[in-house]
């Protein structure tokens, strides 16, 4: 009888675990934060931990910048850590509508867009202030406070469901 209690106890303990129910969403909700949100996009830092971290450099991967106008692009593909598979993480240096800004970028594969967006909602106080679709592609724009900044931040996505699901967080601050 110890051995069955023991175990009904630990069974309902993990089932009230948050690791019970964390799923890929919640990892990639989980890396962009960390990544990208706590501190806001910070260029140096970002380099920093790539190389402590053995993160493999891209050759190009301007596509994951939120803010065409760059001065300076660094990307990486994250091999290891507690990001999800085949992650890569992009930081630029631009101008946007005339301001110096640092972005932040994560590219997450396999996470369900309307999931992600929806628990993305649920987690932060981001207000929706634009979208806009391009080709196959949709662009929405929120605006929050994280790591006591103002960011924006930029979701991209395939417009047409049944494609592969990716989709590119960005954060952008003023420098």
């Amino acid at each position: 009888m110890p051995k069955t209690y023991l175990s009904l106890t630990l069974a309902a303990a993990w089932l009230a675990s948050p690791l019970a129910h964390a799923d890929g969403v919640d990892r990639a909700l989980d890396a962009f934060h960390a990544t990208c949100l706590a501190h806001g996009p910070d260029f140096e830092r970002t380099a920093t931990l790539a190389k402590t971290r053995g993160w493999t450099p891209l050759v190009d991967g301007a596509a994951l910048a939120p803010v065409d106008a760059m001065k300076a692009f660094r990307g990486w593909q994250v091999t290891g850590d507690d990001l999800p598979a085949g992650t890569m993480v992009a930081v630029t240096r631009a101008t946007m509508d005339g301001r110096s800004v640092q972005t932040c970028s994560l590219k997450l594969f396999d996470v369900d867009r309307a999931e992600f967006e929806k628990r993305f909602f649920h987690r932060t106080d981001a207000e929706k202030i634009g979208e806009e679709r391009k080709g196959r592609q949709v662009s929405r724009l929120f605006i929050l406070i994280a790591g006591n900044r103002k960011q924006l931040v930029h979701l991209t996505s395939p417009a047409v469901r049944g494609t592969a699901n990716a989709i590119i967080a960005s954060s952008i601050v003023d420098d």
